[in-house]
């Protein structure tokens, strides 16, 4: 069972913008929480926006103040926020680095991150940048991407499964902390749309809501 597998008993989540975390994996995290493992949240941008037209989508201080509630939602009081640029987070050697240093003081034993084949350049350059700087770890898995971000060239394996019947509802709201993003992508129906992917991942695993991940490598524990 997930909340007694040491593998996850220390886990990091990455992400490139303020909500990836919680649109992909916030049931696993509020699971993991519940079940007294250490959970730690490491997010690559203040996630500020504008618009090639010039137009703002929300500035830093709403993000952080949106990132930081919904972190509490779920019950994570580690939550990290790095400052490269939102549509710009790059694989190079100094946000390898960044996350570098994250790993290495909290030494975790599972690591969630994007998956490489994102629409979303920085979702796919945060992914590749995850891999190498936990390189030397034994457990990363990916996240399933959510539309606009997942209509990827390449599809997603949903490869290993965590039952979140219990903490969909703190999913649900953790997203709904996102004030910006749920006006953005039409407030109840962007929560629907998410809630329905739940609700399919779990018809897949026989639960009734699921989040689904797919793995770059996974230590066994025997």
């Amino acid at each position: 069972m997930l909340c007694s597998n040491p593998i996850f008993e220390r886990s990091l989540f990455v992400g490139a913008h303020l909500d990836d975390i919680e649109l992909a994996a916030a049931g696993t995290a509020a699971r993991l929480v519940k079940a007294g493992a250490l959970v730690r949240f490491l997010v690559m941008s203040t996630s500020a926006y504008t618009a090639y037209d010039g137009s703002r989508h929300r500035d830093a201080d709403v993000a952080v103040a949106e990132g930081r509630g919904a972190a509490m939602t779920l019950g994570v009081r580690q939550l990290d926020i790095l400052e490269f640029p939102a549509k710009d987070v790059e694989n190079h050697s100094t946000v390898v680095e960044a996350i570098n240093e994250v790993v290495d003081d909290f030494r975790p034993t599972m690591v969630f991150t994007h998956w490489p084949f994102d629409t979303h350049r920085s979702h796919a350059n945060t992914a590749l940048a995850t891999i190498a700087a936990g390189r030397y770890y034994n457990s990363i898995v990916m996240y399933e991407p959510i539309t606009p971000a997942g209509r990827s060239y390449v599809g997603f394996r949903p490869q290993l499964y965590v039952n979140i019947d219990d903490t969909v509802e703190l999913k649900l709201r953790a997203l709904r902390q996102h004030r910006s993003e749920y006006e953005k992508y039409g407030g109840e129906k962007w929560i629907e749309g998410v809630e329905a992917r739940s609700r399919y991942r779990g018809y897949e695993m026989g639960a009734r809501y699921g989040e689904a991940f797919e793995i770059s490598r996974m230590e066994a524990l025997m």
